[in-house]
């Protein structure tokens, strides 16, 4: 087999895997479902509210970098809705349950969401706009969690991993120019 033939077939067999890991992927923990299901029944809204075609977060149309920056506003909204039920519950298992889960958004959210940029400001905007104290909205929110999760989680991922391949890249060329 000549050298180009191998070439081919590791490229081909690095591209398999990574696409099969990253669909493989599951970033919501089944403690953080389980968390949700039980909070969502707690938070109950009707199925008119719940599904009025007006979701808490709209989908975004961004590119990865901006996205990374819309995704930190979202995880900040989320914070402040959790805050808000924190606020107006008496139930310590709901205290408990919305400690877990917004440790968890906090855990994502200072680990790869820590910058903005100000060219999104008008966007952003409609979500900072969002009233967490609205049962309505929290409940919503709820429901759309998950979703929401997930996609900050794999953009996290994905974030990270071409942080990795910048460094191992770096240190291919340093490597290469001490030899020669």
């Amino acid at each position: 087999m000549d050298v180009l033939s191998r070439a081919v077939m590791c490229f081909c067999l690095m591209g398999w895997m990574t696409l099969g890991w990253s669909n493989a992927a599951q970033y919501t923990s089944i403690n953080m479902k389980s968390n949700i299901d039980k909070l969502k029944v707690h938070y109950k809204i009707s199925k008119d509210q719940l599904f009025n075609g007006k979701p808490v977060f709209p989908k975004d149309t961004f590119e990865d970098s901006e996205r990374r920056v819309w995704m930190s506003v979202v995880l900040d909204v989320y914070r402040s809705i959790f805050n808000q039920m924190l606020n107006q519950t008496g139930d310590q298992e709901v205290r408990e349950r919305l400690d877990q889960v917004k440790g968890k958004v906090q855990e994502t959210q200072k680990h790869y969401f820590l910058k903005r940029i100000p060219e999104l400001r008008t966007h952003l905007q409609n979500l900072w706009a969002i009233e967490t104290s609205n049962t309505t909205v929290q409940g919503k929110a709820l429901s759309e969690f998950i979703t929401i999760y997930e996609k900050a989680s794999k953009l996290a991922l994905k974030i990270h991993l071409k942080k990795d391949n910048r460094r191992k890249r770096r240190q291919a060329q340093r490597l290469k120019s001490s030899i020669m």
